[in-house]
């Protein structure tokens, strides 16, 4: 250390400890202007920590030292609490650095012999930098994890209950202590890898959808998650899970803790029925097919006899899918297929001849495309656990 005085930093530092509440209003506006994050911490609590993180740097500047470990024992509770607060950590350490800029702007305007001075001051604001970082590091690390394995049984244990049979009053609490507005809309899916060989699929990041609040867990080997966010996000959700090979299953909107329950079962059910063909189901959109394949085992063999007309003969399966999305319009089907009017005609009568429903028929449309679905899901059952349905039925 240099044995020139350090009488002007000194002066400097009682200098800025008189402005100290305005040095602090003015980080503190800093940063909740350009770390957006800061909103979740109340204004009187933020402003107390930035005081006290401020004063704390004065007067170790007026010792000519860098943070000690009281300093750094302060710093590593504020990471703790900014940690529970989901404050991300380069959201803190930019914080530090947004109250150091403001103390430099403050101390390297000191006038005479302080100047001189100004390059070891810059020395010690590093050093205590460069500690104080590492300390939120460690601290904040240590904080999330344990926060995260709360959250993960927490979560898990919701899942649980929502899956019972009755519905318990503890799962009101969960929900609540999540962070759900046990009043509002849930949105139950349920998901698996596409394929039965491919259960090490990496789940995507769902960290770019802007406030959703979600919730993850298991039922066996099927995944499933809850979440309390709008149907554009949903949709974002969906397209991430299919997009990193998952099917998923989509139950409908439903208010309060019993729908959200209602809807995790019948997102079980949309995940019955779909296929490496159809990897999406919405339970709101193919809820007949859904409840139909929760009970595959009752099904009787005609059915299943003719799931495996529809798979022997993909071309007369299509075009049976393609009449019904086309409203039963023989027109409608052939334009959107990219067909002759004539092949639609023949490939419905063939269906009929092979099968013994008339697809032109209402019950027999109905019927046809559910045994078409099964044909698929037949093929996938073993990558869905609890699913009834088993190829030996055919």
């Amino acid at each position: 250390m240099s044995h020139v005085s350090w009488g002007p930093v000194v002066d400097a530092v009682n200098s800025a400890l008189e402005r100290l509440e305005a040095i602090t209003d003015d980080a503190v506006a800093r940063i909740r202007n350009e770390l957006a994050d800061f909103a979740l911490v109340p204004y009187p609590e933020h402003r107390a920590a930035v005081r006290e993180q401020l004063r704390r740097r004065l007067v170790a500047f007026s010792e000519r030292r860098a943070w000690n470990h009281d300093d750094l024992d302060e710093a590593r509770a504020l990471a703790r609490r900014r940690a529970r607060q989901g404050i991300a950590l380069d959201v803190v350490i930019r914080a530090y650095h947004v109250g150091d800029r403001e103390l430099w702007r403050n101390l390297s305007g000191a006038p005479g012999e302080a100047q001189a001075l100004l390059p070891e001051l810059a020395s010690l604001m590093l050093e205590s930098l460069q500690a104080v970082t590492s300390t939120l590091a460690l601290a904040h690390g240590s904080e999330t994890r344990a926060r995260d394995r709360v959250q993960m049984a927490v979560s898990q244990r919701l899942i649980d209950l929502l899956n019972a049979p009755t519905l318990d009053a503890e799962a009101h609490r969960l929900a609540a202590y999540l962070g759900f507005d046990v009043d509002q809309t849930f949105v139950g899916l349920a998901y698996t890898t596409v394929r039965p060989d491919s259960q090490n699929t990496a789940e995507p990041d769902l960290h770019f959808l802007n406030g959703p609040i979600i919730v993850h867990g298991g039922v066996g080997s099927v995944r499933v998650l809850l979440a309390q966010t709008d149907d554009q996000s949903i949709g974002q959700i969906v397209d991430a899970l299919t997009t990193a090979a998952f099917r998923v299953g989509v139950g409908s909107n439903h208010n309060g803790v019993l729908g959200a329950s209602r809807s995790l079962r019948q997102a079980q059910l949309a995940l019955s029925a779909t296929s490496h063909h159809s990897p999406v189901s919405r339970f709101r959109e193919d809820w007949v097919t859904n409840c139909v394949m929760s009970r595959a085992d009752l099904l009787d063999q005609e059915i299943l006899r003719i799931a495996e007309i529809a798979g022997a003969h993909p071309s007369l399966r299509d075009t049976v899918v393609a009449f019904s999305e086309s409203d039963m319009s023989i027109t409608g089907c052939a334009r959107t297929n990219h067909l002759h009017t004539n092949t639609v005609v023949y490939r419905l009568s063939r269906w009929r001849d092979l099968t013994g429903l008339d697809p032109r028929t209402f019950p027999g449309l109905m019927q046809s495309v559910v045994a078409c679905a099964l044909t698929d899901v037949l093929t996938n059952s073993s990558g869905v656990e609890g699913s009834t349905i088993d190829s030996r039925w055919l």
